[in-house]
């Protein structure tokens, strides 16, 4: 269901359980459906690389979810999460979202602020668990991620899933500043970092 554009699709009332509103799901709508819409527009426009990308981490982390167990109004919020994670970037200099070479600090500060300022544009969605996934999906498990440096379980699972699927995807994209990994090297470096950086349940989930 996930990598098209079809809001309704990717979020839908089958998934929220015939339009019952569960705790944190609201009922789709018009209106919400424009504003989600309207991230995913922005996205596309301004960072048209990123719109890939972000599909494809959507229909993964949807996999992963539910093979994690999560019901299907959570599934849903993950996989919508996904989709516009990467929306923070659009405040980000192309210029250095492109570079060839390695960012110097002031840079990569710039690269991090996009957590922050997505999560602001994302919380127009009212719903938090959405907007908490954004801006903690490059939290890392030992407390090296950014933008609160979380550790462990203070990360919430959705940002857990999303910073597992977003790593694989990253690397085993082309990018700029390095070569592309093959999928089994990719999934290597994951294995290395569960435990480390990345949630081994989390891994394992998408391994399997």
């Amino acid at each position: 269901m996930a990598g098209t554009d079809d809001m309704e699709a990717l979020y839908s009332p089958d998934a929220i359980q015939s339009g019952t509103t569960s705790p944190g799901v609201p009922r789709p709508g018009l209106a919400w459906d424009a504003r989600l819409r309207g991230l995913v527009t922005a996205l596309a426009t301004r960072v048209p690389g990123t719109a890939g990308h972000c599909r494809r981490v959507a229909a993964q982390s949807r996999l992963v979810a539910g093979r994690l167990g999560l019901d299907p109004p959570a599934v849903a919020r993950v996989e919508c999460a996904a989709r516009i994670h990467d929306v923070g970037k659009i405040i980000v200099s192309p210029k250095i979202l492109d570079k060839p070479g390695p960012l110097t600090s002031a840079e990569y500060a710039e690269i991090q602020r996009h957590v922050v300022f997505g999560a602001r544009l994302v919380a127009s969605l009212e719903v938090p668990e959405i907007t908490a996934i954004v801006r903690h999906h490059h939290e890392r498990l030992a407390g090296s991620g950014y933008p609160d440096g979380l550790r462990g379980t203070e990360i919430p699972l959705g940002a857990r899933i999303v910073a597992v699927v977003d790593s694989y995807d990253a690397l085993a994209s082309p990018r700029p500043y390095r070569e592309v990994l093959t999928p089994p090297e990719a999934l290597e470096v994951l294995q290395e970092e569960a435990g480390h950086t990345l949630d081994p349940e989390v891994v394992a989930a998408f391994a399997a």
